[in-house]
């Protein structure tokens, strides 16, 4: 890696970790606010569903802003806010001002994630650009672990759910470490910006395979709808229906986002040298068993084994597919990011509300076997993507 980008890049992957420390928290937390505030299964998963909404599915709109007018100097602002917004949801005292407090929280999220993943693409060349993008997904799926960690943590000290205060701390230290790179962000964006103005007036634009795109969507769609249905119900299915005891039955959350941190890296690695389409499909076919395992595990140790693998097959392609709708849509890298990072990983939040309807009229271990299908329609998907001459091996 260029040593002269190699600050900018980790500084943005650190800010991406903090701005997703309280997506991962907020799982932990979930059996609390269920007592606290008496809610159903479905209630639980609207609340994912707003923050999915809010903090992805929107942020296509975002991307488009930013592409059109790049805003780096926003990028501290959010990640400082999104992680220093969880530390209200200790302290609230209704199921209305937690939604409020998720949407405050998300919005934050959904505008840093665009111009942060553009940033990235401007700071990297053809040498590292799968890498430096890997290291930046990477960053998100380890604050989802150490949010879910951290929170875990929290819990068991004096206070309990009021310890979410300290989530302020992070997204202090961030906003400091970000504002030191600011002069290299504001230079490549306007860079990029310069260069898009003359392919512009040369009339040099790639023309866009919408329905290349649709499929990438629809994969991460069903990838996102998978991996937030677990996150979300594996701390109540083995504590209500496995005796687990809480604290560890909210580890396992922690082991399968730690399992996606590790699938995540090693996925780019691989693609770089697999080529794409090997990852899309063989990472979420080998899902399918690992999933499985966790529905009849009984053991813990069995369950954790059985969860970390899950995290890291799943989300193996995290950094694959963004690279592949960057590639496609070289105009509109922000619109790229804030779709597949965004808009298709928030529609599983919809997946989620499917699911926990589901859970309520049928029960929670039929959602946890039908989980173990849905990774099948998703690698049925992917051997129809097209793929990039430069992304093939």
């Amino acid at each position: 890696m260029n040593t002269k980008i190699c600050l900018p890049v980790l500084a943005l992957a650190i800010g991406h970790m903090v701005t997703d420390m309280q997506a991962g928290a907020l799982p932990i937390v979930m059996p609390q606010l269920k007592e606290m505030f008496s809610l159903s299964y479905s209630q639980l998963a609207a609340i994912v569903l707003l923050q999915n909404v809010m903090s992805s599915v929107i942020q296509p709109a975002f991307g488009y802003l930013t592409d059109r007018h790049s805003l780096p100097r926003l990028l501290p602002v959010c990640a400082a806010l999104a992680g220093a917004g969880f530390a209200l949801v200790g302290w609230i005292s209704s199921y209305t001002l937690l939604l409020v407090t998720v949407i405050f929280i998300s919005l934050a999220s959904a505008t840093y994630h665009p111009q942060a993943s553009k940033t990235v693409n401007f700071l990297s060349d053809d040498t590292n650009r799968a890498q430096n993008m890997g290291i930046f997904s990477l960053g998100g799926n380890a604050g989802m672990a150490v949010g879910s960690l951290l929170m875990t943590f929290l819990l068991s000290l004096a206070g309990g759910i009021h310890n979410t205060v300290y989530f302020v701390i992070p997204g202090l230290l961030v906003f400091g470490l970000m504002t030191k790179c600011m002069p290299d962000y504001q230079r490549v964006n306007l860079e990029h910006a310069v260069l898009q103005a003359k392919k512009a007036a040369k009339g040099a634009e790639e023309k866009i395979s919408y329905f290349s795109i649709f499929l990438i969507l629809f994969y991460i769609f069903m990838r996102s709808s998978i991996h937030s249905g677990i996150s979300t119900y594996l701390p109540l299915f083995f504590m209500k229906f496995r005796g687990f005891e809480p604290v560890f039955a909210s580890s396992l959350v922690s082991g399968f986002l730690l399992g996606g941190v590790a699938g995540t890296y090693v996925g780019s690695v691989l693609s770089d040298r697999l080529g794409a389409r090997k990852i899309l499909i063989g990472s979420i076919t080998l899902s399918i068993p690992a999933i499985f395992c966790i529905t009849i595990a009984t053991a813990p140790w069995a369950a954790m084994v059985s969860v970390v693998a899950s995290g890291f097959f799943i989300i193996g392609s995290f950094s694959t597919t963004i690279i592949l709708a960057q590639c496609m849509m070289p105009n509109n890298v922000g619109m790229a990011a804030g779709l597949t990072i965004g808009f298709s990983v928030g529609l599983g939040g919809f997946g989620v509300t499917i699911l926990g309807y589901l859970a309520d009229t049928f029960g929670l271990p039929i959602v946890m076997q039908l989980l173990a299908w849905l990774p099948i329609v998703a690698a049925i998907i992917a051997t129809r993507i097209p793929i990039p001459k430069s992304l093939q091996k």
